[in-house]
């Protein structure tokens, strides 16, 4: 599967360039992990698989936070 990046541009929605002089051809990744990396460069940023054009949903770990309301909710839940 090749990743590609696709950005909002005024409206225009477009893929992140490989190269910005002459005709531009989209960046594209083997890896989730190069993928990301550059997503989060861009604001508008979505990951999606270029062969099919369609999102790659993207899961990500818990914040200490969210843990901690896990681990509250899951006691309740138990009856400890």
């Amino acid at each position: 599967m090749k990743l590609a990046i696709v950005i909002d541009v005024d409206g225009d929605i477009m893929y992140v360039p490989e190269k910005t002089d002459g005709n531009p051809i989209p960046k594209l990744f083997d890896n989730i992990e190069d993928a990301e990396e550059e997503r989060e460069k861009w604001n508008t940023g979505v990951i999606i698989d270029y062969e099919t054009g369609l999102a790659v949903p993207v899961i990500r770990s818990f914040n200490d936070e969210e843990r901690l309301r896990a681990k509250k909710r899951k006691e309740i839940n138990n009856g400890e």
